[in-house]
């Protein structure tokens, strides 16, 4: 119970989340896996809906789109990765990657330069601008994983990360049978 209060949760409000999870833990016994899979996918593309509705409203007033916030934070992390590896890292086509800093360039948040040795490739260095959305955005950022997981142990954490990582490997599995069988 400290860990909830110490999320910013009342004792009521923690109360009441406890008797509505003991509610869905005892319906839940009465439903057969395929429910249980139907309204667990459900529920996360409903949280998924969610959490992209609440990170909009968040960063509207920085410019700056969710996706956009996140190549920043990247290219700040990682200055000298290549329009490949960050396309790989948040898994979108290199031309889509392209899309976003030429948008990011516009804004004034980047600036790109052809590398001396080999034109085909841009140094891409973050502005005064773009340092300050990193700033909002690792702030903005923060607050939303306390939000999402407000009222969730330690464990819980680790082990809802461990159930991602299992179902994004499983249709990543998936996703690859359906391209061998489109060949």
């Amino acid at each position: 119970m400290v860990k909830q209060k110490a999320a910013g949760m009342c004792l009521n409000c923690f109360r009441q989340q406890r008797k509505r999870r003991g509610r869905r833990r005892a319906a839940v016994k009465h439903m057969d896996r395929k429910q249980i899979a139907h309204d667990s996918i459900m529920n996360f593309r409903k949280a998924d809906t969610m959490l992209r509705r609440y990170l909009d409203r968040k960063v509207s007033h920085t410019g700056v789109y969710p996706t956009q916030h996140r190549l920043l934070m990247e290219l700040d992390r990682n200055p000298s990765c290549s329009q490949v590896e960050l396309a790989e890292k948040f898994d979108v086509s290199a031309a889509a990657i392209a899309v976003s800093l030429k948008k990011l360039e516009k804004g004034g948040y980047i600036t790109r330069l052809a590398d001396e040795s080999d034109n085909r490739i841009n140094q891409v260095s973050i502005t005064e601008k773009g340092k300050e959305v990193i700033h909002k955005s690792i702030l903005i950022f923060r607050e939303t994983d306390r939000c999402f997981f407000a009222g969730f142990s330690d464990e819980e954490v680790e082990q809802f990360l461990h159930f991602m990582e299992r179902v994004y490997k499983n249709m990543a599995e998936q996703n690859c049978r359906l391209d061998e069988e489109e060949q």
